[in-house]
């Protein structure tokens, strides 16, 4: 029996759910945001990236959404439903932002993983991203 794939899948799950315990150390979504979010939210997050001035919406400065947040909370989940883009529903609007969730399931490796790991790389994908724009929060 072949357990590559169970393995790998429970593997991505450990990592998904260690949290941002992980986040300071966290070369995947350093990575990640350098090659995915820079060019607009700029190296360090705060919304000056080289699109930046070409964006009819400015870049969000993405170091203050846990001081912003009205209940001072870091909004996990909304910056993770943001990245992801996939379930965002048409009747609310135009997106201001790639639909990251549909770009990671194109990559090669993670089409080598489908059926069943597809999505846990997706989303490990994206939990690494976020794990890495809650370590950049300024107080």
């Amino acid at each position: 029996m072949n357990f590559g794939k169970p393995l790998a899948a429970a593997s991505v799950l450990g990592l998904m759910l260690s949290g941002s315990a992980l986040a300071q150390e966290n070369p995947l979504g350093a990575e990640a945001f350098r090659a995915s979010c820079a060019v607009c939210h700029g190296a360090d997050g705060k919304g000056d990236g080289e699109f930046a001035a070409m964006l009819t919406v400015r870049p969000a400065d993405l170091t203050v959404l846990k001081r912003n947040n009205s209940d001072k909370v870091f909004p996990y989940l909304d910056v993770f439903r943001a990245i992801d883009g996939r379930t965002e529903l048409p009747a609310h609007g135009t997106r201001l932002m790639p639909i990251w969730g549909n770009y990671f399931a194109g990559q090669p490796d993670v089409m080598a993983a489908q059926p069943f790991g597809a999505e846990l790389l997706i989303r490990a994908r994206i939990v690494a991203l976020v794990d890495y724009i809650e370590s950049i929060q300024v107080e």
